[in-house]
């Protein structure tokens, strides 16, 4: 039977228990000179900073409203939205405003859509096309026609397309005459679909028909043909 070294085991115990007197007494040094962040089990802190979906949802709560205020309350929020958009750097944020602001009927609120169509932002533009969209002012209809003319981004030129489409008028069908000469068919397409829409004329599908409509001549609508008859057409008997 093992005896055992008491004497030896004491010791131990006691350099054990000085080290680990040492080490704790370090730890609060630490925690001491660092603060609390050298803490494991930290509570969490509150913040101050204000994300861009707390923003949005200021924003939308004022579009909620906007129909509801007087137009000096309009103005005054109308100002102070057009202010934030200026220095507004998520796009996400700056659409929130274009379609908030849309809601308000103030001059200003439709300068602030008309500059968006030249915001960075393809869905920014997008949105304020699609806000623009019945609003019959020739400066609507020209700031249109030129993303039909100068807008790199198709989706942009069809959104404008689209919008013209709800503005009957000679100046649109002049601005939409110019998607018809455009090389790519989603574009023309757009165009025809317009026209027929401002127009309240159906000339067909035939893109060269509507040219000569929208400009301003008298277009040549060739009879309607059956399949039947084009296969006769073409049947060598």
């Amino acid at each position: 039977m093992a005896v055992t070294n008491r004497p030896m085991a004491h010791n131990l115990l006691k350099r054990w228990h000085k080290n680990w007197q040492t080490a704790f007494a370090a730890s609060l040094v630490v925690i001491a000179t660092v603060g609390c962040t050298a803490w494991p089990f930290q509570t969490k802190k509150n913040t101050t900073v204000i994300t861009p979906g707390m923003r949005i949802a200021t924003i939308r709560e004022m579009a909620a409203q906007a129909r509801d205020i007087d137009s000096t309350e309009q103005t005054r929020l109308t100002q102070q939205l057009a202010t934030q958009i200026q220095t507004e750097p998520d796009p996400l944020v700056r659409q929130a405003i274009q379609e908030t602001i849309a809601e308000y009927s103030t001059p200003l609120a439709q300068n602030v859509l008309l500059a968006g169509l030249q915001d960075d932002d393809l869905d920014v533009r997008l949105a304020c096309c699609r806000q623009l969209a019945g609003r019959s002012e020739l400066a609507v209809i020209n700031a249109l026609r030129q993303v039909i003319e100068k807008d790199d981004q198709l989706d942009a030129r069809l959104a404008a397309v689209d919008a013209l489409g709800n503005i009957p008028s000679p100046e649109s069908v002049s601005a939409l005459a110019i998607a018809l000469k455009d090389r790519d068919p989603a574009m023309q397409y757009a165009g025809v679909q317009s026209l027929k829409a401002i127009s309240g004329q159906d000339l067909g599908n035939d893109v060269k028909v509507w040219r000569e409509y929208a400009e301003g001549e008298q277009p040549q609508i060739s009879p309607q043909i059956s399949v039947t008859e084009r296969i006769k057409q073409y049947s060598p008997f």
